[in-house]
């Protein structure tokens, strides 16, 4: 079995608290459907402007310099970034 590395499951962690979070205080007024669409799509929000970054900055290394190394390190650091991001602006509000 595959272990999963530790800021991988800080971040996991980190997605769903911040989901739970906006679940239960910013959209309590919704509707059931609508309010966990939302909060599907807000714990996800990280992960996939993660891989929209990675994506496009490997598909520019592999254009430019030919190299198909990074993408997991790219993943990491964008969805540490986008996370750190969320996390200010519910402490800020």
């Amino acid at each position: 079995m595959k272990q999963v590395s530790l800021t991988t499951a800080v971040f996991v962690v980190a997605a769903i608290l911040l989901a739970a979070h906006s679940f239960y205080n910013e959209y309590a007024a919704l509707p059931d459907g609508p309010r966990w669409f939302r909060t599907v799509f807000y714990g996800l929000g990280p992960w996939l402007c993660a891989f929209a970054f990675a994506g496009a900055k490997m598909c520019f290394q592999i254009l430019l310099r030919k190299e198909k190394a990074g993408f997991r390190n790219t993943f990491a650091w964008v969805t540490g970034v986008v996370l750190a991001l969320m996390l200010f602006t519910k402490i800020i509000s």
